[in-house]
């Protein structure tokens, strides 16, 4: 079983490689997409006027009038103190515009086009999908997930050491060379580096297979129902951007609010701290408040992927994570053709001394 399992995971590693390469490096990227667009990012304008301010709608009603084409799509980034509010109308990854405007007034500052960067966007679509479009595109990439879960466990299970060697599986030894250096290289920071890489794989996982892993974790019970099937009557005026945000302060006092997203459809996705949750304007409720322990697991899926809200550190091993593909494929594909090479040599030097005298 062992040597099935080994050749398991070395076909899997040589086979699927440079897009496992390709997927981790363009994963670490985006850890820090944040600062990368900063760098050639123009500054937000700074306000200086307080006071009350306006409700929400005048700030998007007032951002919609001055974008031509006027689309539903919109989302309301709350301002720190001294800041701008920005409401930005989004068709992808960096391509949007953003709207600019006075927290104190509604008075549009500024209108431009969102900060873009060519080495983010790649990220982006491969990350996304391997530029393949639609629902097959991110279906290939949770695939591709894993194939990594199953390279990080059955790497735990080949790296196992047998008894009395446990001291020296941990570490790289000084002495190593040749194909010894690749092998204890390979193991030690897979295994120092396990954690984060099963949790960040599974993470991906979920991301792209929302319901399966949903089933797989219940053990196929049903989702709860949240509300009623029943749809409210057309006629029913649903809540404005304020209503929303109310709404939201008063299910969650003291909550950091940091976005609300309008999209084409009835429901509303609100961003407290690096969470989401839906909110439902027609029928004046939270939809998706992540209560139940398996909502709040999934809830806590992409910012564990994405390394926002665990703070410094766990965003900085997240984007190491993304890096340990293209070692383990280095390390890996090194000590194959290490081992193939001492093969064809033993072969070569059997058969010479078969032609012998």
């Amino acid at each position: 079983m062992r040597a099935v399992l080994f050749q398991v995971h070395l076909w899997t590693g040589l086979t699927l490689g440079i897009l496992l390469v390709l997927l981790g490096l363009s994963g670490s990227i985006l850890v820090y997409e944040r600062e990368l667009l900063a760098l050639g990012a123009k500054p937000a304008p700074l306000v200086s006027a307080s006071g009350k301010r306006p409700p929400l709608d005048a700030f998007l009603a007032n951002a919609r009038a001055a974008v031509p084409s006027k689309r539903a799509a919109a989302t309301i980034m709350l301002p720190k103190p001294g800041e701008a509010l920005l409401v930005r109308f989004q068709r992808g990854p960096q391509q949007g515009t953003d709207v600019y405007l006075d927290p104190a007034t509604a008075r549009i500052l500024e209108t431009r086009q969102s900060p873009s960067n060519a080495l983010v966007a790649f990220a982006h679509r491969f990350h996304g999908n391997l530029f393949i479009g639609g629902r097959e595109g991110r279906q290939v990439v949770g695939w591709l997930g894993i194939a990594m879960l199953l390279l990080g466990l059955s790497g735990l299970v080949l790296w196992w050491p047998k008894r009395g060697r446990w001291q020296g599986a941990f570490f790289l030894r000084k002495s190593a060379r040749g194909y010894r250096f690749h092998r204890e290289l390979h193991g030690a920071v897979g295994i120092w580096a396990f954690a984060v890489f099963i949790a960040v794989s599974f993470s991906g996982v979920a991301i792209a297979f929302p319901e399966s892993a949903r089933a797989v974790l219940s053990l196929g019970t049903p989702a709860p129902v949240v509300h009623s099937a029943a749809k409210p009557s057309p006629a029913v005026r649903p809540l404005g951007a304020e209503a929303v945000l109310r709404l939201v302060q008063s299910r969650y006092p003291g909550a950091k609010i940091r976005s609300l997203s309008f999209g084409r459809g009835d429901e509303v996705r609100v961003t407290l701290g690096d969470t989401a949750i839906l909110v439902d304007p027609r029928r004046k409720s939270v939809t998706s408040a992540a209560s139940a322990p398996l909502d709040r697991f999934m809830a806590w899926q992409r910012p564990l992927h994405e390394g926002s809200g665990q703070g410094p550190l766990w965003r900085f091993l997240v984007f190491l994570s993304g890096l340990l593909p293209g070692l383990f494929v280095a390390t890996g594909l090194s000590m194959w053709l290490k081992k193939r090479r001492a093969r064809l040599t033993l072969i070569a030097t059997q058969v010479l001394k078969g032609a012998g005298p």
